[in-house]
This record gives C-alpha cells, structure tokens and sequence, in this order.
C-alpha cells in the first residue's frame, strides 16, 4: 500500500497500538513486526488516507520509506528510562528530517526529568506532547481551545501537509494566469511573525499582497508553506493558533472560497 506513513514507536510495551487506536487508526494486518492501521482523516479543509505503522521492539531492518511522521513513546520516569530510549537513538536520527516529530509521554511530575526531556526535544526537534495531564478535563483543550494529549496530536498530524491530500472547495480556473513563484517564495522566506500577541499577524494581509488581483496556482501556493512553518514553530500556542487561522482563511479566499463561510 503505497501511502504516506505515520511511523509510531514506543519504549513500552502497548503504548504505541493505543495511539494508534486513539488517533482513529483501523487495524489492518500484522506483517515483518509492524503492526499496520489505515487512517481516512476528514476535515474541513482537505481528505486523505495515511498508513500508522506500530513497532515496539528496535530492529536494524526498519523502513522509513514514505514515513512523513514520527511519533515516539517514552515513559521518562522508568527505570533504565535512557537505556530504553537509546535503543531507538538509530531509528530516530534516521528520521530527523521527517515533517512532523512528536515525543509522547505521561505527565512528568519531576521537575529535573523533565527540564531533561524538554532539553532533548528542542535538540532533535521534536515537540513534546503530555498525556493525562492533571490540569486539562477530560476533552483534552483548555479554554482558548488550546489542544493536548491524543487531541494535540491528532491536531498536529492534520495540520501536516499529506502528499496525496485531496483538497475541499472551489476549484481554480486552470488557464488563470500565475505571478512569478519565485518572487512568491522570496517573499515566504522574508515573513517575520509578531512576536506580540496583542498585534494581528499580517499573514493574511502579506498572502493577499502576493496574490495580488489574480490568483496563485493553489499547488504552488501551498508549497511555499515551509518558511512559514519555520517562523511559526517560534511562536507560543496562542499566537501560533492565530496564525493558522490567518492561513486558512487567506487559502479559503485563493481557493474561491466565500470568508463568511469561515465563520461556522
């Protein structure tokens, strides 16, 4: 099955298939010590099918064909916790330029450990995600909607850029024609972001600027959204929230999309 795969790893035992499970994934077959799951992710914006494949034992044979996530478990505060992580060390800095990094692990309740785990992910990249925190309910988001646990990362894959997404909406006129995509991604490198979140994020605005009075080749468009990603991994959770909204109804507009429809 030729799709584009969410690679899951874990230090314990179990841990790895209830993710899978949690985030949606339908058990498919067991085959050369993978456990695989299919996953159809629908939402508002786009539909795909990404192939989650579980591995809990560390093997030298592994492929990272394909593999556009990774998503590793760790208990942290187990016993040999470093020895257990470092099992997977090969694997993991085979994957360092994958798209989307994801460290699970349960609530950490020591403060040195945790400095320590929050140490390792700024240095390999990898965002870290709290299950069963004690200060979230049981939906998993905050008052300002922020996400965590299962729901954070379900987030964080939909918001990754599927090679085989199939977008929602108007279709563009293909003979419409396009600005220089070089000046496009020129001006994409150049965003700098509002570090103050008491200012509007002029994403919108700069997206518009771009476009100009004919519409980019959405395709096109979409594939500059590297540098803004760069930029936005910078900001704190709310602020990177507005930028997405930001995005996504500037993407809507290039898509022939009505901005009041955004609003439901």
């Amino acid at each position: 099955m030729n799709l584009p795969r969410i690679l899951i790893i874990s230090t314990e035992k179990g841990k790895a298939n209830e993710i899978a499970a949690y985030i949606g994934g339908e058990k498919l077959s067991n085959q050369d010590h993978f456990e695989y799951h299919l996953w159809d992710i629908q939402n508002k914006y786009y539909k795909t099918q990404v192939l989650i494949c579980v591995i809990e034992n560390p093997s030298e044979d592994i492929s990272i064909d394909n593999v556009e996530a990774l998503i590793v478990y760790h208990n942290p505060q187990a016993e040999d916790a470093d020895q257990n992580l470092k099992k997977w060390s090969s694997l993991i800095d085979s994957l360092a330029e994958a798209e989307v990094l994801l460290f699970s692990c349960n609530f950490i309740t020591d403060t040195i450990i945790r400095n320590e785990v929050i140490k390792w992910c700024l240095q390999n990249r990898f965002e870290l995600i709290e299950l069963n925190r004690p200060d979230v309910g049981a939906s998993e988001a905050d008052s300002e909607n922020n996400k965590y646990g299962i729901e954070r990362i379900i987030e964080a894959l939909h918001a990754h850029m599927w090679p085989n997404m199939i977008l929602k909406g108007k279709p563009l006129d293909v003979g419409e024609q396009n600005p220089d995509m070089d000046e496009v991604e020129e001006k994409f490198e150049n965003i700098e972001l509002s570090q103050d979140s008491t200012e509007t994020l002029p994403i919108e605005n700069m997206l518009d600027g771009i476009m100009g009075e004919e519409n980019v080749d959405f395709g096109e468009l979409f594939s500059q959204l590297r540098a803004m990603k760069e930029h936005a991994a910078l900001l704190p959770t709310d602020q990177r929230r507005i930028a997405a909204e930001q995005l996504v109804t500037a993407f809507w507009k290039a898509m022939g999309g009505d901005p009041s429809e955004m609003e439901d």
